[in-house]
This record gives C-alpha cells, structure tokens and sequence, in this order.
C-alpha cells in the first residue's frame, strides 16, 4: 500500500505538476511516469506495525491445561497389572494442532466371537467448561462418554453406564514412566466403587 507521501506524488504526477513540464506529453497526456512513481513511493515513509501487533497469534490450546494428559502420549503394551499377562498394544499421539489426545488400542481376539477388538478415543481439554472429556468408541457397539479432570497427579473422568450405573476411569503415571489405567463402577451415585479392569502401560 502506498503511503500518504506516494499517493499525493501520483495526484500530482496525473495533474502535469511533478515530474514533467506542462508542454511534455506525459503531463498533457496524463501518462503517468512509471519510474517516477516508483520513485516517490520509495521515498514514501512505510507505516509501522503497531506494537504487539505481529500477526502471530497464539495458539488456542497453548496453555497448560491442554497438556495434562501428555504423560499418556507415546506407543505402549498394555498387561493386566494383577498377573503382567498382556492385553493388547495402544498408541496415544497429540491431534487437531496439539488440541487432542487421540488412542488407538487394539487387542487380538479379544472381542465378540474371538474377533480382535478395537478402540479409538479422543481426549480434550475444553476451555469452555474447564474440564476434560473423552469420546470412546469400539468395534462392539459401544460408546462411552467421558468427564473429568485432575485429582491431585491423577487424571480422573466418569462416565454414564448401563442402568443408572457410573464408570470410573483414572490415569495414574508410575514412578518407572508406565501408566496405569484403572476402571471402577458405581452403583450407588459414586459412594462406593467395584474393581473393574486394571491395566499397565509400558513404553515399547
């Protein structure tokens, strides 16, 4: 964009003023001289950018909160913590610019007719009610929905279950850099809590 300066040297490069004298043909003919615009717009002061204003804007899950949750991120084997015999295998990777967590968890014949089983999930920290949640879904039909968010080191979310029932599920990161995944239920509004499942994850 030219600055004020160029504009007013073109105004009068167009009116014969600048540049050319009256008889020449550039000022009676209203041909504007390309180099002596160039020229005055060169010389025209450039406007800076305000202060503050450097077109970088930050990224909307920058802040800490998105980052909970990344001791999980990584390609795991996943064993039952009671006996180390194993379950399956999982990888957790950040998605959607750093806004997401996203699971891939795979099991081989571990589903309905001895079919493998497999499960995807995507985790998020939403700015808007200042909680976590997760959407997991598998290749049985089944759906959960998940709320939560820290409890002290633990990462904790519950979820709606079958026939009025709460399902709890909790990540706890291990002193050797494993993660335990833990699921209780709920029968009576969260008072007390049955043993679920009991995973470990560990880095491959």
């Amino acid at each position: 964009m030219l600055g004020a300066s160029a504009v007013w040297a073109v105004i009068l490069l167009v009116a014969g003023g600048v540049g050319a004298g009256a008889s020449s043909p550039a000022a009676s003919g209203g041909i504007l001289n390309s180099a002596t615009v160039v020229d005055a717009a060169a010389a025209a002061p450039v406007a800076e950018k305000p202060a503050g204003n450097s077109g970088d804007a930050a990224k909307p899950c920058s802040a800490q909160e998105y980052r909970q949750l990344d001791f999980w991120v990584g390609e795991w084997r996943v064993f039952e913590a009671s006996d180390n015999s194993p379950v399956g295998s999982s990888k957790i990777e950040i998605v959607m610019d750093s806004c997401g967590i996203k699971e891939s968890f795979d099991a081989p014949s571990g589903g309905n007719a001895g079919a493998d089983y497999i499960g995807t999930s995507f985790s998020s920290y939403d700015r808007k009610d200042g909680k976590w949640h997760q959407m997991y879904i598998d290749n049985t039909g089944s759906v959960g929905l998940y709320t939560g968010g820290l409890d002290g080191a633990d990462m904790a979310m519950t979820c709606p279950a079958k026939g009025g029932a709460t399902q709890k599920m909790i990540y706890r990161r291990q002193a050797d850099g494993s993660v335990r995944q833990i699921g209780t239920l709920s029968t009576d509004g969260g008072k007390t809590w049955q043993a679920g499942y009991d995973y470990v994850y560990r880095r491959k």
